[in-house]
């Protein structure tokens, strides 16, 4: 059984992700107005930009959903 810090983690990872993949998808200007995505946007364009915050959204889903199946500790 899992103890609560890590549901906690597991939760607040997936819903990281989500946002992430959200942003990617709806354009989310907040986010890519963020200093760190913004040198990333000016570096290698918008476009591929939007894709490596979707894909990093996918990559924190899988890795709540593998706190899930192999629990830490």
């Amino acid at each position: 059984m899992m103890e609560l810090g890590v549901w906690i983690m597991t939760i607040f990872t997936g819903l990281l992700g989500v946002g992430g993949i959200w942003a990617a998808i709806v354009d989310a200007s907040a986010v890519f107005q963020s200093s760190k995505i913004a040198f990333l946007e000016h570096r290698i364009g918008h476009k591929s930009t939007r894709w490596i915050v979707g894909i990093g959204g996918m990559l924190l889903i899988l890795l709540s959903i593998s706190f899930v199946a192999f629990p830490p500790g």
